[in-house]
């Protein structure tokens, strides 16, 4: 990780197992493709409306840049849940994982809709949408841990992941 911002990580680490990959509401490190949010200051929602929008594919795994842990594994199951669904959401703890999970890109129009009429929170533009939830014991069957999903909310969090991940010395 030496040299590189988490995002460039990310992207580097991901970006082999797909097609394109989307940067959105940032700018774009090598590796991936710039997209402006639609919905500038609508937080995750608009840069998942804005990726949903701009992408080449039918179904897109979304991925907010504080969940550094998720693999291409996990984002390959996602996929593959989602198919007859809106999205496929990762339910931890019985909460909804909406920022790490696979959407149809059908579902843009819905986020649009949603932002336009002034709502932000993901949760609730879920409770709209047909979603294959996967929980804990599918995940812990398809070899997928629970690291995987955790975020990094305080730079308590980002001290321990990059420990975890320098290179020895």
């Amino acid at each position: 990780m030496e040299g590189q911002t988490l995002l460039e990580w990310m992207v580097r680490g991901l970006a082999p197992a797909f097609a394109e990959t989307l940067v959105c509401g940032a700018s774009a490190p090598p590796g991936a493709r710039g997209v402006a949010d639609r919905h500038p200051l609508a937080g995750p929602l608009a840069g998942i409306e804005s990726g949903l929008t701009a992408m080449r594919t039918s179904y897109a795994f979304v991925l907010a840049c504080d969940i550094p842990g998720a693999t291409p594994r996990l984002a390959a199951l996602l996929l593959d849940r989602v198919l007859g669904h809106d999205a496929a959401v990762p339910l931890i703890g019985l909460r909804a994982q909406p920022v790490c999970a696979a959407y149809r890109k059908g579902v843009a129009p819905a986020i649009s809709s949603y932002l336009d009429a002034g709502g932000r929170r993901l949760s609730g533009l879920i409770e709209q949408l047909k979603i294959a939830y996967v929980d804990e014991d599918e995940l812990t069957s398809a070899g997928i841990a629970g690291q995987e999903l955790a975020d990094l909310d305080v730079p308590a969090d980002y001290d321990a992941f990059i420990r975890r991940h320098r290179a020895p010395a």
